[in-house]
């Protein structure tokens, strides 16, 4: 879940896990407590539990600032792409009942697919290995059934079915029209009945006759602008266009999401059997994380996670099955970096250890590179936004540190700063920061609207520790 900014702005390095699966201990709980209480500019929820119970609920500013109505467990807002675990977790409740099978073609349910797309499955639409694309259009575009199928068979195909992987809302959406067509109900009609009911969702969908709208969260720009809410966009009726529908853009509360991390753990929708199917790693993102079916996963299965944006909300969902732990949090304002607030979270409950505070200064575009580390960061720089095999050898043998080699392997390396490469606009202009030993590289991602920040940590000027994040749509 990694490569498309525009749908999931965190880019991990690593997936979060816990070393060890004993209980948590009080005071790393009272510590996170203590550290999301004292973000002073954080709007949104902050839901932490373990052993099936609610251990830190922390609700910040404001859902709709003009009426001073406050963030809680109960406001409702987008989940993102949190939705493809539930669209994918449908998919497999229809195998559970004998209506379709995972290495189905597309053709069995589509007309008129193209010869290059007729080898792709369902299997393959669930790990993003199908070879389409990201995306074809505005998540707002007027685009039904018939048009957004007509205009996904005509984009040329990445690369053969099952030769690679490529986040793509396109096939999540296809996935949520096979739904449709084997059950015979609306994508959300099937989804009250099959997954929220029976999980005690009771607020969660597009539009669900039980939720209390005037609840429903305004999202706020980078300006403090009004945003509106997901009701206020064009909609078909009571569900997205297609271009939306069951890849992203499912309105929920925390509180929902609570009983979805209960519905895991107590395989209330799937079986053990079908959840273990579920959670595999099936496809390779990149940086130690895999694509399961709507779920990003870790080879150990220490973590079952997704996370989601529009660039304006952000929504991130990480349970961890082993330590029977997990964290749900979102934000309506964009200027929250939700995704690095809970990555600080979660290395608070693992050590009892507040993160480093950094002091960013700006270099000066006429002074950088001006020292040694900030020599390292001129190299990666160039290395990313010029890749090749060459350039990345190159640059391990001369600015990586022995211990970063180590734990990763050339390897392993050769594949990140590839899939960096994938990700950034190389024609981007570059503005770095400096902390201590640490330069922070902000410029523009390969989609126009997005933001990568690239924090690199040295070690005797070489690179130790590389941590980056999308931002904004």
């Amino acid at each position: 879940m990694k490569r498309i900014a525009i749908l999931l702005p965190a880019l991990l390095i690593t997936l979060s896990t816990f070393g060890q699966y004993g209980p948590i201990p009080e005071k790393n709980w009272q510590l996170v407590k203590d550290y999301v209480t004292q973000q002073e500019d954080f709007s949104g929820i902050m839901l932490l539990g373990a052993e099936g119970k609610i251990k830190i609920n922390i609700g910040s500013g404001f859902a709709d600032r003009s009426m001073e109505i406050p963030f809680t467990d109960s406001s409702l807002y987008t989940i993102g792409s949190i939705t493809k675990p539930i669209t994918a977790t449908s998919i497999l409740i229809l195998l559970q009942q004998g209506k379709l099978g995972l290495n189905d073609k597309l053709s069995t349910y589509f007309k008129n697919v193209p010869k290059d797309k007729q080898d792709i499955t369902i299997h393959h639409l669930l790990t993003h290995s199908s070879g389409l694309p990201g995306a074809i259009g505005n998540d707002y575009e007027k685009l039904d059934a018939e048009k957004f199928q007509a205009r996904a068979w005509e984009h040329p195909i990445l690369f053969a079915p099952g030769g690679g992987y490529e986040y793509s809302n396109v096939g999540y959406s296809l996935l949520g029209m096979i739904i449709e067509i084997v059950s015979g109900q609306s994508y959300s009609q099937f989804l009250q009945e099959n997954i929220f009911q029976p999980a005690g969702m009771t607020t969660a969908g597009y539009r669900n006759n039980a939720a209390d709208y005037r609840l429903l969260c305004h999202g706020y720009n980078p300006d403090g602008s009004d945003w509106g809410t997901s009701h206020d966009k064009q909609w078909d009726k009571e569900e997205p266009y297609w271009n939306l529908k069951a890849n992203g853009g499912i309105i929920m509360s925390a509180m929902d999401m609570y009983h979805w991390y209960l519905a895991l753990r107590g395989n209330t929708i799937l079986t053990p059997e079908l959840l273990k199917m579920q959670t595999t790693p099936y496809t390779d993102e990149g940086g130690g994380s895999f694509y399961g079916y709507g779920y990003a996963v870790d080879q150990q299965g220490d973590c079952v996670q997704h996370n989601g944006s529009n660039g304006i909300f952000k929504a991130d969902f990480r349970w961890f099955p082993k330590a029977d732990f997990f964290l749900f949090a979102a934000t309506n304002d964009a200027n929250v970096r939700l995704f690095k607030l809970n990555d600080e979270i979660i290395q608070i409950l693992k050590t009892g250890e507040l993160p480093e505070q950094d002091h960013w200064k700006e270099i000066s575009a006429s002074d950088f590179p001006k020292d040694s580390n900030q020599y390292t960061a001129d190299a990666f720089i160039h290395l990313i936004k010029s890749y090749t095999i060459e350039k990345a050898d190159a640059f391990i043998a001369a600015h990586i540190s022995s211990g970063m080699l180590e734990r990763n392997g050339k390897e392993r390396l050769q594949e990140l700063f590839s899939m960096l490469h994938g990700d950034v606009n190389p024609d981007s202009a570059i503005r770095t920061y400096s902390s201590g030993q640490k330069i922070q590289i902000i410029m523009r991602a390969h989609d126009e609207n997005a933001i990568l920040k690239l924090t690199l940590s040295m070690t005797e000027h070489k690179l130790d520790r590389l941590s980056a994040e999308m931002e904004g749509i």
